[in-house]
């Protein structure tokens, strides 16, 4: 199992517009796999916010995970959130989404967010928790109602007194 960034495999957008179509496609009509397509293009860069990470099995992707700004609108413009997060289900319970999840945690720290939000439906509720996240709202999303949920960063304090 490997976790690449989507820039090294550029390959592999339309695998992962093809699993976002299919899970989320039904909410809004630009979530068409034409225009998932055309937004997933934006996180092809070196550096920065948005990314996106890759799981890979076999070099083949198996789960995706996005770090970008203010993904729910009632939220600051410059907040921080995960998002599309996936694993496709013949790889679901395998730690793959805690593996990409502590990977993106990774990387905003080293671009000094001092915390992450995501929403969610219910169902991935506990995996969320058993990772530090704590509930902040339920919130009308789409056709859907979605839990609001945030995660203070933590730097590594290494202190030389004696």
């Amino acid at each position: 199992m490997e976790i690449i960034r989507l820039l090294d495999k550029p390959e592999a957008i339309a695998q992962v517009a093809a699993w976002y179509h299919e899970e989320w496609g039904h909410l809004g009509a630009n979530r068409t796999q034409a225009e998932l397509t055309h937004t997933l293009n934006q996180y092809l860069q070196l550096s920065g916010i948005p990314q996106l990470w890759l799981t890979l099995v076999n070099g083949l992707p198996v789960g995706a995970i996005q770090l970008r700004y203010q993904e729910n609108p009632q939220y600051p413009a410059d907040s921080v959130w995960l998002g599309g997060i996936y694993v496709s289900p013949s790889h679901r319970g395998q730690g793959i989404a805690k593996g990409l999840i502590a990977v993106a945690e990774e990387y905003a720290l080293a671009f000094n967010a001092d915390s992450l939000y995501l929403q969610t439906e219910a169902k991935n509720l506990g995996l969320y928790h058993s990772l530090g996240w704590r509930l902040v709202a339920t919130l009308p999303y789409s056709d859907l109602t979605v839990s609001v949920m945030r995660k203070s960063l933590e730097r590594e304090s290494h202190d030389t007194r004696n």
